[in-house]
């Protein structure tokens, strides 16, 4: 391993040595460097990163220089972050850059005219009203070394182009641009500052104006899947969907409570079975929703895979000298599920989204079988537990709640999705 490790490095090595002698100097820089941190006693990797850093560092100086001259202050941070860089970089290796006495003098002056010129353009640009071009000059000068009272100005100026482009937001009616720029803003300086209070009340009232209400009704089996389906998987699907996934929903959806949806179906006299869409478009109206949702089971498949059988001995609980036979079987069953739900629009009457959602679950089971009362037999506890009908159905039933649960994830993620299609 050691002579490999050293074949890496050397070639490492030779590779900052071809870099350099293209040119490529910033490469060549980093080669030594990678290098000095894998083998420090590497003495030749030290002069070449010393040489090529200096030049390295005089290039990177006259360019801020001559920027500073032509009045690109912005250009001139640039060049002294990267020369700020370098050598913190080669100083975790041991090899120290050096720059001139006037250096930090220089620095300063550079960043604080950056600075200044930034903050210029960002004014110019916020009162033309060109919010993503002025906080992209603000953002700007986050890498710069600034000082506490800079970093302050900086992000207080970020916090109000958020707060304005999301009360132009607003103004338009683009409800989730409008929350998504308030909380920019509230992340930048805070809930309890004053624009992040303003953020806040933006917030508040782009929920209000915006959110969509959407009534989802019981689901039902298709009569194609009702053979094949378990009884009542629909009702589980339906309330797993209800109170694990719709629960929390997404900012700027509002499900309506499952009680108001229970006594609408309760006034209409619908019972169970499919809902259709005059039934939907009648409780989306009484419900004052703006979207209501319909589902049904549209397929429901369950494959038992070929069994592996093992056959197995176990005496007899009364007879000790005797033993019968029996067979333990494994096999893997697995689900698919496909649900197919609509979205109505009561107010127009129309189907405005349909979609198919699929899902998959699969288990193994293994389980045993007797040519008699398998209680006559020596077994272990878990032999026992192989025999047990009632866990063989709670077995079954697991894998079917998995498959409700994935089901019910993806047609609430896919709810969610297309309900704000309608919220700009």
């Amino acid at each position: 391993m050691a002579l490999v490790g050293c074949a890496s490095v050397e070639k490492r090595y030779k590779k900052g040595q071809e870099l350099e002698s293209k040119g490529r100097l910033e490469e060549a820089a980093q080669r030594y460097i990678t290098v000095l941190a894998k083998d420090p006693s590497m003495e030749d990797a030290r002069q070449r990163l010393a040489d090529v850093g200096s030049r390295l560092v005089d290039d990177y100086l006259a360019r801020a220089q001559a920027d500073e001259a032509d009045g690109l202050f912005e250009n001139a941070a640039e060049a002294i972050a990267r020369i700020d860089s370098l050598r913190g970089r080669t100083s975790q290796v041991g090899v120290t850059l050096a720059v001139p006495e006037s250096y930090a003098d220089f620095r300063r002056d550079m960043i604080d005219a950056a600075v200044t010129s930034l903050f210029r353009q960002g004014e110019d640009l916020e009162k033309a009203g060109n919010w993503p071009e002025a906080l992209r000059r603000y953002d700007r000068m986050l890498p710069y070394p600034l000082s506490p009272d800079q970093r302050r100005q900086v992000d207080e100026a970020r916090g109000e182009v958020f707060i304005q482009w999301a009360e132009q937001d607003m103004a338009r009616g683009s409800f989730r641009s409008a929350f998504g720029h308030a909380q920019s803003a509230m992340e930048i300086l805070g809930p309890d500052s004053r624009p992040g209070a303003e953020g806040g009340a933006i917030q508040k009232a782009a929920l209000e104006a915006g959110t969509k209400t959407v009534a989802v009704l019981p689901f039902w089996a298709d009569p194609g899947a009702g053979n094949r389906a378990p009884r009542g998987i629909e009702g589980r699907l339906y309330d797993t969907l209800l109170y694990e996934h719709m629960d929390a929903p997404v900012p700027f959806v509002g499900p309506i409570d499952r009680g108001a949806i229970h006594r609408e179906l309760t006034r209409l006299r619908v019972r169970s079975g499919e809902i259709t869409s005059q039934t939907a478009t009648l409780v989306g109206l009484a419900l004052n929703a703006d979207f209501v949702v319909v589902g049904w089971i549209e397929s429901y498949l369950q494959e038992d895979g070929v069994p592996e059988e093992t056959p197995r001995k176990a005496f007899l609980r009364k007879d000790r000298s005797k033993a019968d036979a029996y067979t333990e079987k494994r096999y893997t069953v697995k689900l698919a599920g496909e649900v197919m739900y609509r979205i109505i629009d009561p107010a127009s009457r129309r189907v405005v989204d349909e979609e198919t959602v699929t899902a998959a679950a699969s288990a193994q089971f293994r389980r045993a079988y007797y040519d008699g009362d398998y209680t006559t037999l020596e077994l272990s506890r878990e032999e026992r537990t192989l025999f047990d009908k009632e866990g063989w159905l709670r077995a079954e039933e697991e894998l079917q709640a998995s498959l409700v649960g994935k089901l019910a994830e993806r047609i609430a993620a896919s709810v969610f999705e297309r309900v704000l299609r309608f919220v700009k």
